[in-house]
């Protein structure tokens, strides 16, 4: 099975939306974009419990517009059903075409294959606090005027479909996942073993009250008092159980122990987040083997509390694992998992809630740039803008730069304060060759792109800049002559140069440099390439006593909101 298509219409903060799924996917951007809202969405659609308690009014998508408001809708369009499930469902099937996941038309008929739509519908009451809720057939209802063919619970049950959600690992409870997966290998053998567990756990708690010491000191308290208020007289008539007695209670004070590090068996929650969190997917991840490539996984917040590696590597092995995962993320490692095209990106920075997803492309040429640059730009993925530069050094210079700044003089020079990511080309060089390319690519994946650029040559501008220029809302241009090393040299007196390169000497980063009067320092230092030779750009800027005027002018107008080639002012 897979999920194709949902449509969502007054369902939290999406007042219209549409979202195509041609496989796996991968969602991230911007906070408060919509991630976890598609998730809920497709939960009160597919989960058989999304319906049993009262309508939740956050569900309604706010402002409510006028005295009838439209129905609140989650439409879910299932193909690739298999012979089992379509023998099930066949009251529900219809032909959809796969390529649009949408009832196809009688021009398309003969493209069409058999699916299912599966449609949450709520109306909800503010002023009466009321409200009604159902799951529906689009193809066999039409609520306006009053038909309505609802999809009973027994049917979404028999979708192959698990939501995965921060519940503990390993719970034999009877809503743990471990459980799921105990009844379907062998119910009845679990059954057994419950019952030997119970008549264990009894015979242990009746034998604990049997003991002579405990029949003692428990005859010694109902002597004193309850023997005349209750009645209470024999220590035989008090015992002892879990909570209250039920095998339902007794398995949810059981609580599953690791032997991890030597420590012996200790519960699960003293070793922490990430050991209960890999635990968790992993419980995932056997339910989709088990399901031989069949389940549809839907996560949300994935990698949350675990590590980078552990991150992407149950990412990998999930999305392996299962026919189709759908996972919303703030992390970057588990976006790596992904094919490029698989990355649905969400923004809420141009106005609107919007979706950016790359189109799917052949040529492998293609393919392989945009796999290259989107290197750089996975980390920032959760940013509003996307600050270019030339290479690994200005992300260091600038960015170290930037920090100083910001931990002295406030959020006017931070560039996290104004929701960038300082973002270079891939490779140890990087290069302004490579910019106006990620500068496109970032610009599709809904990123606001500004840049900063070296003007390497007086006279016309390098035609790569001008093409920068092009794709970029804002380009930073350095004066000419000028690349990082001499915005962070230029214009900081020669003292302070001296003062710098002393302490950056007797630090072990930069080896003795000749002998050279104060006021040519600089000039040795640039025209030796001393700093870039020695990507000295981090500890520079994290050094340098003086604020280096050119960097600083660099850093506030790509700060600002201007727009357009930015021209950095020579020093006078």
């Amino acid at each position: 099975m897979k999920i194709v298509r949902v449509r969502i219409q007054h369902f939290r903060g999406f007042e219209a939306a549409e979202f195509r799924f041609d496989g796996s996917v991968v969602i991230a951007g911007e906070p408060r974009a919509g991630r976890t809202d598609i998730v809920e969405a497709l939960k009160r659609a597919l989960d058989p419990r999304s319906t049993t308690g009262r309508v939740n009014p956050l569900d309604i998508f706010r402002p409510v517009p006028g005295d009838d408001p439209p129905l609140t809708e989650v439409e879910v369009t299932l193909m690739e059903l298999g012979a089992g499930l379509e023998a099930l469902l066949s009251e529900l099937l219809e032909a959809i075409d796969p390529a649009t996941g949408e009832p196809a038309s009688p021009t398309r008929a003969s493209a069409a294959e058999l699916g299912i739509r599966i449609c949450y519908r709520a109306r909800y009451d503010f002023a009466s606090d009321t409200g009604e809720h159902w799951v529906d057939s689009p193809a066999m209802s039409d609520p306006s005027s009053g038909v309505i063919r609802r999809i009973r619970r027994a049917d979404r049950e028999a979708l192959p479909i698990l939501f995965v959600d921060a519940a503990p690992a390993l719970q034999v409870r009877a809503e743990g996942a471990l459980r799921r997966l105990l009844v379907e290998r062998d119910e009845p053998g679990l059954e057994a073993a419950l019952d030997r567990l119970n008549t264990g756990v009894t015979s242990a708690t009746e034998n604990f009250s049997a003991e002579p010491l405990v029949s003692e000191v428990v005859n010694e308290v109902l002597a004193s008092g309850p023997d005349l208020l209750l009645g209470l007289t024999d220590a035989a008539d008090v015992g002892f159980a879990p909570d209250d007695g039920s095998l339902a209670s007794l398995l949810r004070a059981l609580q599953p122990t690791a032997t991890l590090d030597g420590a012996g068996p200790l519960p699960l929650r003293s070793h922490g987040s990430t050991t209960q969190g890999i635990l968790t997917i992993a419980e995932s991840i056997a339910a989709a083997r088990r399901a031989d490539a069949a389940l549809v996984v839907v996560a949300d917040d994935f990698g949350d509390g675990l590590d980078a590696s552990s991150a992407e590597h149950t990412a990998l092995t999930l999305r392996q694992s299962a026919n189709q995962v759908i996972l919303t993320t703030r992390r970057p490692d588990v976006i790596r998992a992904f094919e490029v095209d698989q990355l649905t990106r969400l923004t809420i920075s141009h106005g609107k809630r919007q979706q950016h997803r790359l189109a799917p492309t052949a040529d492998k040429g293609e393919r392989l740039t945009r796999q290259l640059l989107m290197d750089g730009l996975v980390s920032a993925v959760t940013s509003r803008t996307v600050l270019l530069v030339e290479g690994p050094q200005d992300v260091d210079g600038y960015g170290t730069l930037a920090t100083r700044l910001a931990r002295r003089d406030g959020p006017r020079y931070s560039f996290a304060a104004h929701g960038m990511r300082l973002v270079s080309p891939p490779g140890p060089e990087g290069g302004i060759t490579r910019l106006p390319a990620m500068a496109k690519l970032a610009k599709e994946l809904g990123f606001h792109v500004r840049a900063i650029a070296d003007h390497d040559t007086p006279g016309p501008l390098d035609p790569n800049v001008v093409a920068l220029i092009a794709e970029a809302e804002a380009v930073v241009l350095l004066p000419v002559r000028h690349a990082v090393e001499a915005a962070l040299v230029r214009g900081v007196p020669s003292a302070q140069v001296r003062q710098t390169v002393d302490l950056l000497q007797a630090s072990g980063e930069l080896a003795p440099v000749p002998a050279c009067p104060d006021d040519e320092l600089a000039d040795y230092l640039l025209d030796k390439k001393v700093i870039k030779k020695g990507r000295l750009h981090k500890a520079w800027a994290r050094a340098v006593p003086y604020r280096p005027p050119i960097a600083v002018a660099a850093i506030e107008l790509a700060c600002s909101s201007s727009t357009g080639q930015l021209d950095v002012p020579d020093l006078p």
